[in-house]
């Protein structure tokens, strides 16, 4: 969306972008006039030297000469590479998560106890992002069978194939985790996402995860909340919910996002009012629950317009999710946890309720309070993008000034 508002404002963008996509042979590229997607089946590999992947190292170089950028505005690096070939090109950082200093994902939860956050880097590291990296030998074999087929059946579609697949299914074709991650090369990586930082512009959408970022030796965070469209265009709410409404769900159906919490809550609660469970399923094969499938993107807003409230369960320190924006937008209460970034998204008694993260009788409990009627409007995506432009003005200007600097 920040791509698309910003050609409308007459700017010249061009995406450079990591894509899953069994079928295409890896590190094959493909696009448009304005994408270039970078095939990479197995993201989390480059974990394994120092966070960095020469090839698309190289890839984004060729794309980098053609284009010819004034500023690089990063948005994730999970499955690209952290010595992307930036020069003396501006750079703004925006953090998403905690990928920076978490080779797990991100996620900052404990693979020796998965329900509770991790307080920071420590010796268990290496231990967890072992446990989250799969590019075994299994991994390998089922991205040969997968461009065999390829010739056919579309790419496309076999991913697609490949995500209806049963975990347990999926399990079994890819393997176990292959040689252990060591201390050393996660301290590299570490290093690296330093050094890229320190040249960087550094973004996020909350106070938390600037903090976070700080903590970890990333330097200032500047804190740009997200936006999404005008509230204007979503359907209007119903004021007064019957007791039919159901409590939404919304989100991967994966441990981190706690649908399994939630449902407890509700099932504790007495059932107060029907619950809808809708989200893609996530990679763990021994974890599931009970769900109403993926929910089209279209019809988000009506569903949350339409729902009693929204209800997240996350163990995670979530940082700026925009389905709290969305169903603020939509006029729908918001129960969730007070970690991460929520706090700041959710006034507890103003746009729903806060609950202690993984206190399932604590969010039972406010599955029976009476809701709020309304929720304050989000930010906009137009404000998010203006503040976005005067970043981008200030970065290269200050890139411009330091070069004059260095003139003899």
């Amino acid at each position: 969306m920040l791509s698309e508002r910003l050609r409308a404002r007459g700017h010249t963008v061009h995406t450079f972008a990591a894509t899953l996509a069994p079928g295409r042979p890896m590190y094959s590229t493909f696009g448009d006039a304005h994408v270039t997607r970078i095939v990479n089946n197995v993201p989390g590999r480059e974990t394994r030297h120092d966070g960095a992947d020469p090839t698309i190292d190289r890839a984004f170089q060729r794309v980098r000469d053609e284009f010819k950028p004034d500023l690089v505005h990063i948005q994730h690096l999970a499955g690209l590479s952290s010595s992307l070939p930036l020069g003396e090109i501006p750079t703004v950082w925006t953090l998403h998560d905690g990928w920076a200093w978490c080779a797990s994902g991100g996620l900052e939860l404990r693979a020796d106890a998965p329900q509770s956050p991790c307080e920071g880097p420590s010796a268990r590291c290496a231990a967890c992002a072992s446990a989250w990296l799969h590019d075994s030998a299994g991994v390998d074999r089922a991205l040969t069978g997968a461009q065999k087929l390829a010739a056919w059946i579309p790419a496309d579609r076999l991913h697609r194939l490949w995500k209806a697949l049963p975990l347990r299914v999926r399990g079994r074709v890819v393997g176990q985790p292959g040689k252990p991650v060591t201390t050393e090369q996660l301290d590299r990586r570490t290093t690296a996402f330093q050094t890229l930082a320190a040249r960087c512009t550094m973004v996020a959408p909350s106070r938390f995860l600037a903090e976070r970022a700080k903590q970890q030796g990333l330097g200032r965070v500047q804190v740009i909340p997200h936006g999404i469209e005008a509230a204007g265009s979503f359907p209007a709410r119903e004021q007064h919910a019957t007791k039919d409404a159901p409590f939404v769900f919304l989100g991967t159906l994966a441990r981190h996002k706690g649908p399994d919490r939630v449902r407890a809550a509700w099932e504790l609660a007495g059932k107060p009012a029907p619950l809808k469970m809708y989200g893609p399923a996530g990679n763990d094969p021994a974890f599931a629950v009970e769900n109403d499938g993926p929910l089209p993107h279209a019809e988000v807003a009506p569903t949350l317009a339409a729902a009693r409230a929204l209800v997240l369960g996350s163990i995670w320190p979530e940082n700026a999710p925009l389905v709290i924006l969305e169903a603020r937008a939509a006029g729908c209460p918001v129960i969730a946890p007070a970690i991460g970034g929520i706090p700041e998204l959710v006034e507890d008694g103003v746009d729903g309720y806060l609950y202690p993260p993984g206190d399932v009788t604590a969010l039972a409990e406010r599955l029976l309070r009476p809701l709020p009627q309304t929720t304050r409007p989000p930010p906009t995506l137009d404000a998010h993008v203006t503040a976005m432009e005067q970043v981008y003005a200030e970065t290269v200007n200050r890139r411009a000034r330091q070069k004059r600097s260095r003139l003899p």
